[in-house]
């Protein structure tokens, strides 16, 4: 008698711990996965950052389609450097200041004085410089920023 309800205990907690490990299977296989979101274009990107651009700085069309060129041909060329230096960070970290600095002076040449100061500022913010040093233009002269690239 102890034999029986011993082996029937034993069924009980092996069907039931096998059924819920097809339940659980069932559940991870039924729902739908998520899948990872696809990498945006170059394209893409460049609209993103021209279209933050534009309700920021309240750009007319032509600034916009503009602004939009240089901010694609940018882009393009990042990724063109990445893929060339991939194995030299420190010639793409100069290829990306280059890029950078070019596409700044298209900016401003495209931009008021007025939307290229709110620019700068915004950018400046993003970047993490210190509100003294953004407000100082003596202080970026001398800023630890600076005595790093000098």
């Amino acid at each position: 008698m102890k034999k029986t309800a011993f082996v029937l205990l034993l069924t009980i907690f092996a069907s039931s711990a096998y059924a819920q490990s097809i339940a659980a299977q069932q559940s991870t296989t039924t729902t739908p996965t998520k899948a990872a979101p696809a990498a945006k274009t170059v394209e893409q990107r460049a609209e993103e950052i021209t279209n933050g651009m534009s309700r920021n700085l309240r750009l007319n069309a032509e600034q916009t389609k503009k602004l939009y060129v240089i901010n694609l041909e940018s882009m393009k060329q990042a990724e063109k450097a990445k893929v060339k230096h991939k194995n030299d960070p420190r010639k793409t970290v100069q290829q990306m200041d280059i890029i950078s600095q070019t596409r700044l002076s298209q900016v401003k040449d495209i931009l008021s004085p007025a939307q290229f100061q709110q620019y700068q500022e915004r950018r400046e913010e993003k970047m993490g410089v210190p509100r003294e040093v953004r407000s100082n233009p003596a202080a970026r002269q001398q800023s630890p920023m600076n005595e790093e690239n000098n």
